[in-house]
């Protein structure tokens, strides 16, 4: 590789590690070692140099490629987005348990995002998927949040979970239907702990319709141990998505009044493919270069994506 290459390399190196706070953020991002890099900017690395700037080659020419095509809006506060985000706003302020249930694709995990980026000192995000569904498991998540050890046993592990969380605080967990019975009554039972002691502590579980399933699984009397402690538990679908709700999602349509392409993105929100897939539809069909409405039709078939079942 010439070397009029590699400073241009290293140079896209140090802005990522200033953009990140460190080189060794950064060098774990790019899957490179810090020390390689520092010895490559030494000119001292004595493995296979042309090896280790081609990895540097291909992330920084993925990540302009990325940047070259469609940017979702980050955060757009739909009714359903917004809905979510305040029944995980009463949680923290009343303690307890809410649950927030609804179809894929509807913006459950953007307002969990959106909450914990607006109150990163009170609230804590976990999110589970089928290797962390137990018990332990996700004690062991919640506890890398707080930086506590997890070489414990599952009872030292609450314990020591318990004195790090404080008054006011609220957990939320996402992808909470992936969880156990009895990993549901874990995490739920710190919100009774700080309950005991005239605190509040909000546990929040947001996920699709399997988590009351998941507790009606068991006995009814154990159900109910939950049910009354809940503050709330919303349900959605992809029908209640509203226009409005697209329109935000979609600002360069409505800024060129491109109504017809507007209302097919309405009809695929509404669909199976939710929000998240008429978001998905609109960005490769606009870096398809043809994001009119003939185009996100052909998109939409190439997707297997069917609207005709919408009912308005």
């Amino acid at each position: 590789m010439e070397q009029t290459k590699e400073v241009s390399l290293l140079a896209k190196f140090d802005e990522l590690a200033a953009e990140m706070g460190s080189a060794n953020k950064a060098a774990n991002r790019i899957g490179i070692p810090a020390s390689t890099i520092s010895m490559l900017k030494k000119g001292a690395y004595s493995g296979n140099k042309d090896a280790q700037f081609a990895k540097l080659a291909a992330y920084f020419d993925t990540k302009t490629e990325g940047a070259e095509g469609y940017s979702e809006v980050d955060y757009a506060p739909t009714s359903i987005s917004e809905k979510i985000y305040q029944t995980i706003k009463t949680c923290q302020i009343k303690g307890g348990v809410a649950i927030a249930t609804g179809d894929s694709g509807i913006g459950k995990t953007k307002a969990v995002q959106k909450y914990h980026s607006d109150n990163p000192l009170n609230s804590i995000v976990i999110t589970v998927n089928p290797c962390f569904k137990s018990a332990k498991a996700v004690l062991k998540l919640i506890a890398l949040e707080l930086n506590v050890p997890i070489s414990q046993s599952t009872d030292d592990l609450w314990i020591a979970i318990a004195q790090k969380l404080h008054d006011g605080m609220v957990i939320i967990i996402d992808e909470g239907q992936l969880l156990t019975f009895h990993g549901i009554e874990t995490i739920r039972s710190f919100a009774d702990y700080f309950s005991d002691r005239g605190q509040t502590l909000g546990v929040a579980f947001v996920g699709d319709n399997g988590i009351e399933e998941k507790f009606e699984g068991k006995t009814r009397r154990n159900y109910r141990q939950i049910n009354n402690r809940k503050w709330l538990s919303p349900k959605f679908v992809t029908t209640d998505i509203k226009r409005d709700d697209v329109d935000l999602m979609f600002p360069l349509l409505v800024s060129s009044h491109m109504e017809q392409e507007l209302e097919f993105l309405h009809k695929v929100a509404q669909s199976e493919a939710g929000l998240r897939g008429a978001v998905r539809l609109f960005s490769q069909a606009y870096d398809n270069g043809n994001f009119h409405l003939n185009g996100l039709a052909a998109m939409a078939k190439f997707m297997r994506i069917d609207v005709r079942s919408v009912v308005r």
